[in-house]
């Protein structure tokens, strides 16, 4: 595959005192197109990756559409990380006629990795429960695809990211009206319910209910949520049904202390941000996500955030600042890699314009410029 170089000039402006950046170093690699796959399934979107050091795990769907596509599959391709090259590439999940809407990676105490994937059918209701696969070997291998099942009176649907800690992972997952347990909390969406977090202590065999985020944190219609631990608690971005964005602090139990709304408080971001990240690296916090700044087309940005007053500090437009007709993708995920005397920044996403369908792409930036 050909790589594109792409040199901008650097704009920075100050928007109601944050700046905003378009960086001046940005390479563009696509990792998967619809030349790389049967025909039949030319729609590639949702990465998720995991970083096993000499390697990158990233998974994505391979259908026809961005949903309500019976037997869409859940591939994963191998990146050589010190390179950047496609070393495999192949399936991960396929389930009869089912739909492999979302993996989401977690990885476990005892190094056991595994994909939590949001299992849907093409007939109402859609959700037909999590499933899951696993490896045991450092991701070299994965057994057949599993239900999740009940945990304490619930089924999800839709897992959204985890954090494990010594013997402990915790999990963000949505219940769903169909599913056993969900329960309506946003009327104009009668099929969704709340994000919880459960736990598991046993690495992933058994799970138990710990907090419904979406009561906590005062009904408002959330679904797609990040996290990342914050002292003796955690920052969560969750993004709403309605159109906000919202940053919370919780305690350890994740129990609500603060909480801003990102779009009432930006002009810069004019909606909700599509499948946020919240994470920290090098003493700052960030949040990463697919986001509209103005009545235009979608754009992909990386936000610095005050930790504490959630306020933030800058706003990078990663992709998209030329408003190209991007009619589909921007769920991003990132990990860094030293390049020389510089340390790269390096984001998974999809990305599909006009008419035509979405590529799997690497963006790479210098994590200088852009943190």
């Amino acid at each position: 595959m050909k790589i594109a170089l792409f040199l901008t000039l650097t704009l920075l402006v100050s928007v109601g005192g944050t700046a905003q950046v378009i960086p001046t170093h940005k390479r563009t690699h696509p990792l998967v197109t619809a030349a790389d796959v049967p025909a039949a399934t030319p729609y590639l979107a949702f990465p998720a990756l995991v970083d096993l050091g000499a390697d990158v795990l990233v998974s994505y769907k391979r259908g026809r559409s961005h949903g309500g596509d019976s037997g869409a599959v859940l591939a994963v391709l191998r990146l050589d990380a010190a390179t950047g090259k496609v070393k495999s590439r192949g399936p991960l999940a396929e389930l009869d006629d089912k739909i492999m809407q979302m993996g989401e990676w977690v990885r476990f105490p005892n190094g056991d990795l595994a994909s939590y994937i949001d299992a849907q059918q093409k007939t109402a209701p859609a959700r037909i429960g999590l499933r899951v696969v696993r490896s045991q070997d450092g991701g070299a291998t994965f057994g057949p695809v599993e239900r999740v099942g009940i945990v304490d009176g619930v089924e999800y649907g839709y897992a959204f990211e985890a954090i494990s800690e010594r013997q402990t992972t915790w999990l963000l997952a949505m219940t769903f009206t169909n599913l056993a347990g969900g329960k309506t909390v946003y009327p104009p969406r009668p099929v969704s319910g709340s994000v919880d977090v459960i736990r598991s202590e046993d690495n992933g065999k058994s799970w138990r209910f710990v907090r419904n985020l979406t009561k906590e944190f005062g009904d408002h219609p959330i679904n797609e949520s990040s996290f990342a631990r914050h002292g003796e608690g955690f920052i969560i971005a969750a993004r709403g049904y309605d159109n906000r964005q919202w940053l919370v602090k919780t305690d350890g139990a994740f129990q609500l202390q603060r909480k801003v709304n990102l779009t009432a408080a930006n002009a810069f971001i004019q909606s909700h941000v599509g499948r946020p990240r919240v994470f920290t690296r090098d003493g700052g916090w960030y949040l990463l996500g697919r986001n509209s700044t103005d009545s235009g087309p979608m754009r992909l940005s990386l936000f610095r955030f005050d930790p504490e007053t959630f306020a933030i500090k800058k706003h990078v437009l990663l992709d998209n600042a030329e408003g190209a007709n991007v009619i589909d993708g921007y769920y991003a995920v990132p990990y860094w890699r030293q390049r020389g005397n510089h340390t790269a920044f390096n984001l998974i996403t999809y990305k599909g314009v006009a008419k035509r369908a979405p590529d799997i792409i690497q963006l790479e930036f210098n994590w200088e410029e852009v943190r």
